[in-house]
Order: structure tokens, then C-alpha cells, then sequence
């Protein structure tokens, strides 16, 4: 037997949670107020935002850890995806072990040319700080948090352009940059001793963008702003050939396939937010986004039509066909979200301190108690956080901010219960059977520090 694995590139996007302690202390309400070395992300229009300084900076640590509900004792193995007999199902446990994600994001903004409406541009980096990059398909029909494996194990590039349209009005153009992996790989087993085995894998990495649009009215005491954002997807594509001598001088057994999967997916979104300063020690921020969820590409990797292939008998010369059955993917209930957010602000002399809620439902409409697992409980935000204004640090005259966050999001619990049948409606158990609870927490905090030149 031979194999290749092949993993996805990866909760959500981290932007969707806050770049840098300040909004994510906000629930990631930062459509309508963002400011600073974020922006690129936030909303590129808020790049063009008057601000008397033409370099902002921002360096950051964030850290969000998973604890999900353990599923014990379900089928993990049946004689649908196996060739185990039906009376041999294999029982256990599920794995559990969700990295952590512990990460640094940095971002900055630069005016441009202050006289022609205040042009400015952004950027901002996330990578995590133990790999450049995780990757990890995940289970086809074995229980998994789809969203939680390895989506934010990944590096995240963010680009930003802002103007000034009016004294109220700014309008941005973000571009979301991602990589697409194509790779081929060659497999020759030898099984006889004193002969080699040889395998051979080439890949290639190729940059994909999706871009964002975003404006900004603000007014003194209050502000309105909204982005646009175009889905990203990248994708992996796997061609693999492989040969097998199992028996002697018997001919090789030849195997051809391809394989395709998406390494993460960012939905399309419409994200809309209001902020009002209703005292001046007091603001409040709302803000809704709208999450297309129902073009959600699977990251399993997923093996397509095998090409026609076949043994060779040296000496009839006799071709006969191999048949291979490609994947069949379980078809999940897929529906578009929308995530309210509210968060509010506390200005006390040098001190800020914040609160957010966010509430963000499942992408799926209905429970897995066919086939496949997929799982997304929903879940409810909860953040607050503290930044310091500084005048100087470590010697440096100019304008700092220190801030500080924690997080916690509690997933509802969901009973799933297995219906009857393998999955191919046979005699038997579906994998998950005979059902267990989803659910758990997620944990969070990180620091920040921006600086204004």
C-alpha cells in the first residue's frame, strides 16, 4: 500500500476576530472606527482618515486555544469506507488536539501624498509563530470542527489604498493575497529485496488576491463605514502516479489519479458598522456582517476520475483496466450568516477600556445525523480590553498605545444522533454512530502596541 498526504493551508479568518488587541477587545467591531496600522484589514478607507501624522505603526501577539467537548466511543471505521466486515467496525475515540494559534500581526499605514486628497496606503501581516504555515485536510466522515483545524495556521497579507473623497468621506480598496499549491507526485514500490524504491514529488505555488472595497463617513461625533469582500479561496491540486511490484517478476501494478482540494476558504462578505460617541468619555459601536457561506469549499481532498489504467503482462503483452472509485464527499446543508456585533468604549483620562459581544451562527442549516461529520456549533463572543496612552516609550517622543485583550467564546452545544444504515444504506453503523454532543470553548488574549510619526 502506498499513499501521499496532501494538507490544507489554515475558527475563522483572524481578521474576523481583530488584528491587534484594540479591536479585538471590540468583538472585531472595526468597520466604522478603525484607525491605525490595521486598517489595511479593517477598512482600507479609514487609511485616508486625517490624522496630522504620515506613519502609523503596529506590532501585535494573539493567541486563541480551542477546548472542544470530547466524542468518545462512536464508529471510526465501518465497511463503507474500509474492508472491514460489517460485525468489525472499529470503535474509539476522535482526535481532538485543535492547535493553538499563537501568532504575531503587524501592519502599518503611510500617507502618500498628503495634498492630493490625502492618498494613503496599508498593509498588514499575520504569521504564526512556531511554523510559516499548517496544513492539514482534516477527516472525510470522521467527526470534525471544520472551521478550527488549521484555518488560522496560516499567514495572512493584507494591502490597502485609502483617499479622501470629501471632509466626511473616505473610500479604500483592500486586496487579500493567498497561494495556490499544484504539486505531482511519482510513487515506484519495489516489494522484492535489494531493489529500490523510488518516489519523486514536484509543487508549484502560485499567488492568488481577491480584493475589498470600503468607505468611511465620518462626522464628529459619529461615523458609518462598510466593506465589501470578494471570496478567496486557494486551492491544492494533486496529480499522483504510482506503480507497485507486489509478487515477484510479476508486472508492476500502475495507479493514476488526481486529487483536488481547497486549502482554506474566506466567504464573501458584506460587513456594515455604526459608531457614535454619545458623551465624551462614551462610544458606542454596532456593526452586521453578512457571511456567503453557501459557496463554502470543502478542504478534503477529494480524488476525482481516475485516467484508465492498467497491467502488462510481459509475455502475452495483455492490458487489463483498473478500476478505482473516486471520492464521494458527503453534501452538507450550507447557509449564508449574519454575525451582529456590539461593543463600547470607556475613554478615562490616558486609560481606554472595552467591551464587545458578537453572536455568529453555524454555516450549516441542519445537524450531521447522516453522512459526514462537519461540524460548526455556533458560537457567542465575549472580549474586553484595555489600551494606555503613552507620550513617550523607552526614550522615544511620540505618540504610543499600549493595549491589552482577552476573549472567550462559548460554543451551544449540539446533541448529534446517527441515523440508521451505513452510509450507503447497508446493514450497519454510520461513522459517528451512535452519536455523541459538539460543542466546547474557545479561549484568546493578546497585546498590542502602536506608535504614530
Amino acid at each position: 500500500m502506498c499513499s501521499v498526504t496532501l494538507s490544507r493551508i489554515g475558527l475563522a479568518n483572524l481578521g474576523e476576530v481583530g488584528f491587534g488587541s484594540r479591536l479585538s477587545s471590540l468583538a472585531g467591531a472595526g468597520v466604522s472606527w478603525s484607525q491605525g496600522g490595521y486598517s489595511a484589514y479593517s477598512n482600507p478607507a479609514a487609511l485616508a482618515l486625517p490624522s496630522g501624522k504620515r506613519v502609523q505603526f503596529s506590532y501585535g501577539w494573539q493567541w486563541m486555544d480551542p477546548r472542544f467537548k470530547p466524542i468518545e466511543n462512536v464508529t471510526l471505521e465501518n465497511s463503507y469506507t474500509s474492508d472491514r466486515a460489517i460485525s468489525d467496525d472499529r470503535i474509539g475515540n476522535v482526535n481532538e488536539d485543535y492547535r493553538s494559534v499563537l501568532g504575531q500581526a503587524i501592519g502599518a499605514a503611510f500617507v502618500l501624498n498628503p495634498e492630493w486628497r490625502n492618498l494613503s496606503a496599508g498593509i498588514t501581516l499575520y504569521s504564526p509563530f512556531d511554523q510559516l504555515g499548517f496544513t492539514d485536510t482534516g477527516e472525510t466522515y470522521i467527526p470534525e470542527y471544520v472551521l478550527y483545524r488549521a484555518r488560522n495556521q496560516r499567514p495572512q497579507i493584507e494591502l490597502g489604498l485609502g483617499l479622501q473623497a470629501t471632509d466626511q468621506l473616505q473610500f479604500g480598496l483592500g486586496l487579500h493575497v493567498a497561494f495556490g499549491i499544484s504539486a505531482n507526485g511519482t510513487v515506484f514500490l519495489q516489494a522484492e529485496d535489494g531493489k529500490p524504491s523510488t518516489m519523486r514529488v514536484t509543487a508549484s505555488i502560485k499567488p492568488k488576491a481577491s480584493p475589498s472595497l470600503g468607505w468611511l463617513w465620518k462626522e464628529e461625533t459619529w461615523s458609518l463605514g462598510q466593506v465589501l469582500r470578494l471570496p478567496n479561496a486557494a486551492s491544492s491540486e494533486l496529480t499522483f502516479n504510482s506503480s507497485a511490484r507486489a509478487f515477484g517478476n510479476l508486472a508492476a501494478l500502475d495507479i493514476r489519479f488526481s486529487a483536488l482540494s481547497s486549502l482554506f476558504y474566506d466567504p464573501a462578505s458584506l460587513e456594515t458598522g455604526w459608531s457614535w460617541q454619545y458623551s465624551p468619555v462614551h462610544r458606542l459601536l454596532l456593526q452586521l456582517d453578512f457571511q456567503a457561506w453557501r459557496s463554502f469549499q470543502s478542504p478534503l481532498l477529494t480524488i476525482r476520475e481516475p485516467e484508465d489504467t492498467c497491467t502488462i503482462d510481459p509475455g502475452g503483452g495483455s492490458c487489463s483496466n483498473l478500476i478505482v472509485s473516486p471520492s464521494y464527499p458527503p453534501a452538507y446543508p450550507l447557509q449564508n450568516i449574519l454575525i451582529p456585533r456590539i461593543a463600547q468604549e470607556w475613554s478615562l483620562r490616558r486609560l481606554n477600556v472595552r467591551a464587545g459581544y458578537g453572536y455568529r451562527p453555524s454555516i450549516f442549516s441542519a445537524l450531521p445525523t447522516g453522512t459526514g461529520n462537519y461540524l460548526d456549533p455556533p458560537r457567542h463572543m465575549v472580549s474586553l480590553g484595555a489600551g494606555w496612552r503613552l507620550e513617550e516609550l523607552l526614550g522615544i517622543q511620540a505618540p504610543f498605545e499600549l493595549d491589552v485583550h482577552v476573549l472567550f467564546h462559548q460554543l451551544v452545544t449540539q446533541k448529534i444522533e446517527k441515523t440508521p444504515t451505513t452510509e450507503a444504506g447497508d446493514p450497519g453503523t454510520k461513522i459517528g454512530a451512535p452519536g455523541y454532543s459538539a460543542g466546547g470553548q474557545v479561549w484568546g488574549g493578546g497585546i498590542s502596541l502602536s506608535m504614530a510619526l
